[in-house]
């Protein structure tokens, strides 16, 4: 039997997270109204906000997206960005999925990477249904042996659609470790993203792809993206520092304010995510994630532009 690895963040991890007081981005959104962004070109279209269901395809413990079939999850992710849009007045949410489509897992496999891609045939029909109803697509790959721009190179031909994008998940990289994934909490650098931005311009220009795309990064501890301020800007790809730790609400929201912050505004949209089981003691509402209703006495200051269920 595989055995997958779970995010292991605890209330007690998101704590040690704030005592870091680390910069992730500022999303730039006003709670109100939402039209005056400060850092309106973030993603590639002004004023978007992206909201998606996370998960593995055929893997019902690891997010609510494999938790259904695809024309059921279709309905599911359309009924909550259409919640967004409702209370923020926005009319250009989009519904996505964010696939964990590299697995990291205890067993070292045939390659001796810790890993497990999803089929090219099953990947294909999400991205498929998907671009059918106008959804975003996350590919996210959870890096175990492979430094991120061997893992990446992999998912590049999936940008050839202009629905798709890519995800990164430093927290089981153990590239040149005498690890296994899961054993410590992982990290990436500047060069690293770097790297994987440049891989993914080349392919872009090399295609005459035209289409902006965004590169994921998901993050719940200061040290997990190093040296940030060294992460370049390229005009075609547009990163997303996504904050993903699960806890109360009135923690959650106290993090997202203090390490948000508007030195970092300008370079990057920011990201927030919402667990179903493990958010205590219930699920914030899209007005509490877009700051336009308080949480345990605490308000989220600036709304991010992409926010995902887990």
């Amino acid at each position: 039997m595989t055995h997958i690895l779970y995010r292991p963040l605890t209330k007690t991890l998101l704590l040690s997270t704030l005592s870091f007081g680390f910069g992730m981005a500022d999303v730039g959104i006003r709670p109100n109204p939402l039209a005056t962004m400060q850092a309106d070109m973030q993603l590639p279209y002004k004023d978007q906000l992206i909201v998606a269901y996370y998960g593995r395809p055929g893997t019902s413990r690891l997010g609510i997206l494999g938790k259904y079939k695809i024309p059921t999850l279709i309905q599911k992710v359309q009924q909550q960005a259409d919640r967004y849009a409702k209370v923020t007045g926005n009319r250009n949410v989009v519904p996505a999925f964010d696939i964990v489509h590299t697995m990291a897992t205890i067993h070292p496999g045939a390659y001796k990477d810790y890993l497990i891609p999803l089929s090219h045939k099953k990947t294909m029909r999400y991205i498929k249904a998907a671009n059918r109803k106008g959804f975003a697509v996350f590919l996210d790959h959870q890096l175990g042996k492979k430094t991120p721009l061997q893992a990446v190179k992999p998912l590049l031909k999936y940008l050839q659609y202009p629905n798709v994008h890519i995800a990164i998940d430093p927290e089981f990289a153990v590239h040149g470790r005498k690890i296994r994934p899961g054993k410590v909490i992982g990290y990436i650098s500047a060069k690293d993203i770097n790297q994987v931005q440049e891989a993914m311009h080349l392919y872009l220009q090399k295609h005459g792809i035209r289409e902006k795309k965004m590169l994921l990064i998901h993050m719940f501890r200061k040290r997990m993206v190093r040296q940030k301020h060294l992460i370049k800007h390229y005009a075609d790809i547009k990163p997303i520092m996504h904050l993903d730790g699960h806890g109360s609400s009135g923690l959650k929201v106290g993090i997202y304010n203090g390490i948000y912050t508007p030195h970092l505004a300008d370079r990057f949209a920011g990201g927030f995510k919402l667990f179903f089981d493990e958010d205590k003691p219930r699920l914030m509402t899209p007005k509490q994630v877009m700051g336009l209703a308080s949480t345990q006495g605490r308000t989220i200051r600036r709304a991010p532009q992409f926010i995902s269920y887990q």
